[in-house]
């Protein structure tokens, strides 16, 4: 686990310098319990991303079906496929994957610090039916915190490296994620999310471990 940490550094480093937009990762510096499949669907909404040199993606709303498996404890590997839209741009299928993955301080056990990395392919045209060849790419490293007093409850921050390669570029790569896990019980986990900076956005989640 250290050497995904500093793998997940690395990439940073690697991926400051690129066009961004962004893209919903529900806790990057989640917990989990090793070797079970899971079950999530998310929804996503952001009020604007500027583009570079001009314009921008206004109201893009998505609905996300997201199957995952925990390969071990704290490291889970996941699809993801849906609609999305946007104004100017036509609803359409969405569908790409990830891998997160955290570690547990051991002299703060309450502390875990983690990220993901994201893929995600939208089949969309423009106004007047022109294609858009959009695939986006983001990095999203984050801290943790599982509240002793509220086991359930468990708040994280972070920040995101993203890019779109495709016909759009967007004028900012970085941008700040604030949310919380809260999970309802030993299989049942909610996450919620906002986003700034590089992007306006709220995202919600709701998913079931097998």
């Amino acid at each position: 686990m250290k050497r995904l940490v500093i793998s997940l550094a690395s990439l940073v480093v690697l991926l400051a310098a690129s066009q961004a937009s962004a893209l919903y990762s529900p806790n990057p510096a989640a917990r989990w319990a090793g070797g079970h499949f899971f079950l999530a669907g998310d929804f996503a909404y952001n009020t604007e991303k500027d583009l570079d040199p001009g314009g921008e993606i206004e109201d893009l709303t998505a609905f996300y079906v997201r199957p995952a498996y925990t390969l071990m404890d704290n490291l889970i590997v996941y699809a993801r496929f849906g609609i999305q839209d946007a104004e100017g741009l036509d609803s359409g299928f969405v569908g790409g994957g990830g891998i997160q993955g955290a570690y547990v301080l051991p002299r703060a056990p309450e502390w875990a610090i983690g990220g993901a990395f994201d893929i995600l392919f939208w089949d969309t045209e423009g106004r007047g039916g022109n294609s858009v060849d959009y695939t986006e790419f983001q990095l999203s490293p984050a801290v943790s915190y599982n509240v002793p007093s509220i086991p359930a409850l468990t708040p994280y921050g972070g920040f995101a490296i993203d890019f779109i390669d495709g016909d759009l570029e967007e004028d900012d790569t970085f941008g700040l994620l604030f949310g919380t896990n809260f999970d309802i019980n030993s299989r049942l986990r909610l996450d919620g999310q906002v986003r700034f900076i590089n992007e306006t956005g709220i995202s919600f989640s709701i998913g079931y471990l097998f």
